[in-house]
């Protein structure tokens, strides 16, 4: 984390600070996931049991980016779709294809379609964004990308001023955020962007 010298004994606290620079960063990286960034992806594995539908996901879940699955061996894996979990069961729905899996989110679980048949090791593939743990110590990093990570004291300085009851000066450190993350939006929607758009010029002829 951000080395700062903050007292217990004065306001805001060292307690606070740590609070509201973890609640940035959560915000930060709120935006970025809305905005289809996928940082923080981790690949975890596990084995297929047969007869088994439902197998438990990581605890520190916070989006399903893929899901592969080999129901004969771990070579030979499909991509699986997610499907509506109000169409389970529904007559029309209730043929599924090892070729074509389907999984549906069940709470903390993971419900896989067709059921496999038979155990698999690492036959179950997933791809997932982490929810980072808080920071808590003085080298504790953020996790975002380096040029973001700027945003997050000023969030921590605008609460902070406000506890102080210094509201023009924590508006304007918010204001300062906020900006920092439309900012960040638009930089992250041009670089994504392949080119710009093709002008064709036709003449009154109508040719190229």
């Amino acid at each position: 984390m951000l080395n700062m010298t903050v007292s217990a004994n004065t306001a805001p606290d060292l307690t606070q600070v740590k609070r509201d620079l973890n609640t940035a960063r959560d915000l930060t990286l709120n935006r970025l996931l809305s905005l289809g960034q996928d940082y923080n992806v981790r690949l975890t594995k596990t084995n297929l049991v047969a007869d088994q539908e439902l197998y438990g996901l990581p605890s520190d879940i916070r989006k399903i980016v893929r899901v592969e699955v080999g129901y004969t061996s771990s070579t030979d894996r499909y991509k699986a779709d997610r499907m509506d979990s109000n169409a389970e069961n529904d007559p029309v729905n209730t043929s599924y294809l090892e070729s074509d899996p389907k999984y549906a989110v069940r709470g903390d679980n993971i419900e896989l379609n067709p059921t496999p048949s038979s155990n698999v090791t690492n036959g179950l593939w997933l791809w997932y964004i982490e929810d980072p743990a808080d920071m808590s110590g003085d080298t504790d990093t953020s996790g975002l990308p380096i040029d973001y990570d700027h945003l997050l004291p000023l969030y921590a300085a605008s609460k902070g001023s406000y506890t102080m009851g210094k509201y023009n000066e924590g508006n304007n450190y918010m204001a300062l955020f906020r900006t920092g993350l439309d900012d960040m939006e638009q930089e992250v929607i041009q670089r994504n962007i392949d080119d710009g758009d093709m002008i064709i010029i036709r003449d009154e002829y109508g040719g190229l």
